[in-house]
């Protein structure tokens, strides 16, 4: 519109100028052909009265002869010899009692010195005889001729402005309504951009931007299917890594932890052994006892923490509030230098396999990550369950995960790593959601929401089940 505007104005402008020019030329001629007029009844009339031998009344029979001659200023020298100013009429009192022609609006300054030609005088000579009595100049007047000119430009620049304006009101509506699908096609790629790749665009009526809206279409369709297809493979990863850590966490389970059981067994027989043998004997045999001992412990220390990380074994037979506890716990003891703080709210003993696992997990991957990457010294993870409006009528509940640390945080442009992209897709395959963001007074904070299936929430009202610091 910008530019159909002044391209519009251009044009107008152009065609004022152009009317200009013609109309310099046209008051030139139009002066120039009064000035001729008036030169020739001078000259007849100056002729006509000399042969009459009326010369002295010339002065007064001027004015009444050439009181209709437009464009023309009629001069005679007195007896004096000066310049006496003979028509128009110079008797009238004001300008109203001047010929309806010659009361034109009078143009502004500015346009008289633009289009008001060069005019210059003509000097008619009387003679009585051989004797000069003396002369009339006709000077030009072009300020009637302006005056029509400056009012048929005006009210032609007037018609033609009101002309632009109703078209460019017109193409504003027409075009509007012609381009409106391209804001719908900027909202389609703000809605694809946000994730919703089942946004569709409906074809409009013009066939250029109906293409356009085809192959959106089309790029959403493909979109939605390349999503679909990678959380399907997401998932598969996901039960794939979760199904090894199941078999691993069994192996340990059942294989290391009846070995080290038989170890510190073994041991304490020969511990309990090495106490009946003499003091020289013995005292080795306790001391090398002592450190397998200690090593053992050690070593189940590491296999628990490993079961917990690979597949907590209390999964299902715990309440989930003492699950997340036993796992900042464990987090707690193997960085005695990192506080934690726990509250976790209202909650049922559990919500089912997935979602309980899903909630260890983000947990678990936080923590990793602030501890790892973000060198946080103070951590805090909330987590309960709330209600929130629907889309329909009612309320839907969600367990509303959020852990905070006061890390360094992470660059904007960065791209998240496997676990927290992981994490993402195992939330996003509960119809859930993730996020992960810098805090604003420093550090990160993960926010959690998982929604829970009607009828899945928490069974007996407890404000706060844990809420507690761990240091």
């Amino acid at each position: 519109m910008i530019s159909i505007s002044i391209i519009s104005v251009g044009a107008v402008l152009l065609s004022i100028a152009l009317a200009v020019i013609d109309a310099r030329s046209r008051v030139e001629v139009e002066v120039k052909a009064s000035m001729e007029l008036a030169q020739q009844l001078v000259n007849d009339m100056v002729k006509r009265m000399a042969a009459d031998g009326r010369g002295g009344e010339l002065l007064e029979a001027l004015p009444e002869q050439l009181k209709y001659v437009r464009h023309a200023r009629i001069l005679v020298s007195n007896k004096v010899g000066d310049l006496v100013q003979v028509a128009p009429t110079t008797g009238a009192s004001s300008d109203d009692e001047r010929p309806v022609f010659m009361h034109p609006e009078r143009a502004p300054q500015w346009f008289a010195d633009l289009v008001g030609p060069t005019v210059g005088t003509r000097e008619v000579r009387v003679l009585l005889g051989e004797n000069r009595v003396g002369s009339v100049v006709i000077v030009g007047e072009p300020r009637d001729e302006l005056g029509e000119v400056w009012e048929e430009a005006s009210r032609r620049a007037v018609i033609w402005l009101g002309i632009t304006a109703m078209m460019l009101a017109l193409l504003y509506v027409v075009l509007g309504r012609l381009l409106n699908p391209l804001s719908g096609l900027a909202s389609g790629m703000q809605e694809l951009e946000d994730g919703h790749y089942g946004t569709r665009l409906a074809e409009p009526r013009v066939h250029e931007l109906a293409v356009i809206a085809s192959r959106f279409n089309t790029l959403a369709e493909a979109l939605e299917k390349a999503r679909a297809e990678n959380t399907q493979l997401y998932q598969n990863v996901i039960d794939l890594q979760e199904d090894e850590r199941r078999q691993v966490a069994n192996e340990l389970h059942d294989e290391a932890g009846p070995c080290l059981f038989g170890i510190t067994a073994n041991v304490s027989s020969i511990g309990r052994i090495a106490e009946q043998a003499p003091a020289a004997q013995g005292d080795p045999i306790r001391q090398r006892v002592d450190e397998v001992l200690t090593v053992t412990e050690r070593l189940k220390t590491i296999n628990r923490d490993l079961l917990r990380r690979l597949r907590p074994v209390e999964l299902g037979r715990i309440p989930l509030n003492e699950l997340i506890g036993s796992l900042v716990a464990g987090f707690g003891r193997r960085h005695p230098e990192v506080s934690f703080s726990v509250a976790i709210g209202s909650l049922a003993p559990g919500y089912g396999e997935a979602v309980d696992l899903t909630l260890f997990r983000c947990v678990q991957e936080a923590v990793t990550n602030a501890l790892r990457h973000g060198g946080a010294t103070r951590m805090s993870i909330d987590l309960r369950e709330e209600a929130v409006a629907s889309n329909g009528s009612g309320q839907s509940r969600v367990l509303q995960l959020t852990v905070h640390d006061n890390g360094a945080g992470f660059d904007p442009g960065a791209s998240l790593g496997i676990g927290m992209t992981a994490m993402r897709e195992r939330v996003g395959g509960l119809g859930g959601s993730a996020n992960i963001e810098n805090a604003p007074g420093g550090g990160t904070t993960v926010s959690v929401v998982v929604p829970l299936p009607a009828g899945k929430g928490a069974h007996r009202p407890r404000e706060e089940l844990i809420e507690g610091h761990m240091q």
